[in-house]
This record gives structure tokens, sequence and C-alpha cells, in this order.
């Protein structure tokens, strides 16, 4: 991060420093009337030089904020992985036997349920993208509690908490691409 800060730093007063150039090529041409061409281009290159810092600042910050929106990607990535592992393994457990067939059906929702929530959280938003470690916390609880419900190790009333693990898992990831604003602009 300190690598990439100093990068910017030295890009502005680069960019600062053409200003400073142009300002000087303007005031080295100061007895020249303002309707000859070579004043027009030395205001022209101090307006073209001001408009590209102008630029390059307001892509600052979403340059800070990119590492951050890779770490919560990533983060979202491997809560889906662990999902998918977790829907596989639950369907391995009823295919052999180990807990009652029906969980088998309930591994394939899981599966389906695992690409919906990779759809939502696609291309995250950067000042949203904290969202997705949130919804990757929340499926890793449903990950979690979902064999243990299967196994009988939980009560059959824990239910309830991977159902709003998933909801929220849904409504963060969505909020974390900027899903639900665009469907509410259409």
């Amino acid at each position: 991060m300190a690598e990439l800060r100093d990068e910017i730093a030295q890009e502005v007063t680069g960019l600062q420093a053409e200003i400073t150039a142009a300002l000087q090529g303007l005031d080295s041409i100061d007895g020249i009337d303002e309707d000859d061409p070579q004043h027009a281009a030395a205001f022209a290159r101090l307006v073209q030089a001001g408009n590209a810092l102008l630029k390059y600042e307001a892509q600052v910050p979403v340059r800070l904020e990119q590492p951050h929106l890779e770490v919560s990607a990533k983060s979202f990535t491997v809560a889906l992985w662990a999902h998918v592992a977790c829907a596989v393994l639950l369907g391995v457990a009823a295919g052999l036997g180990w807990i009652s067939g029906g969980w088998a059906f309930f591994a394939l929702v899981q599966l389906i349920g695992t690409s919906v929530f990779y759809t939502a959280g696609q291309k995250p938003l950067p000042g949203k993208h904290r969202q997705l470690r949130h919804a990757a916390a929340v499926l890793g609880v449903a990950s979690v509690a979902v064999p243990l419900l299967a196994f009988g190790v939980l009560p059959w009333w824990v239910w309830l908490l991977p159902l709003l693990c998933w909801a929220s898992g849904y409504g963060l990831a969505s909020e974390a691409s900027g899903a639900s604003a665009r469907k509410a602009k259409a």
C-alpha cells in the first residue's frame, strides 16, 4: 500500500511540474498580445496540464481502494468454494448412506444457490466491496451449520440460522455489486 501511495505521489508531482512548466511558458511570453497564436498555444498547454491533473486526482480514490477490493472479492470467492465443497460433501454423505437420501436434493439446491450468490457478488463497487466480506462470513456460518444439521448435531429449529445466513448473504452480495441499486433504477 505504501508503494501505491508513493507511486501516486510521484505521478501527482510530475503532473504538477507540467503545470508549473506551462505557467512558466505563459509567463515567458508575457508581453505578447492574447490574440497571438503563441499565447493561445501556451494557454492551451496550461489548461491541458491542469485537466490532466484533475483527471488523475479523480482516479486516486479508486486506485487506493483497489487492493482492498481484491481482498474482499477473494474472501467471497473462498467462501463460495467452501459452500460448494459443503454441498458436494453433503451429497456424497447422502450417497453413502451416512445421512438420509433427501439431503442429496438439498445439496443440489445448495449448489444452485451458490451460483446465485456468485452472480450477485460479481463486480463489486469500490465503495461497497466490504459487504462481500460480511457475505463471506455469513456463508461460512451456513456452510458449517448445514452439515451439523444433517448429521443431527444441532437441533432442527437451528434451520433458521442457515436460512437467515443465505438471505443476508445474498442481500450483502447484491448490495456490494450494486445489483439492488440497478434494479431500483429499472
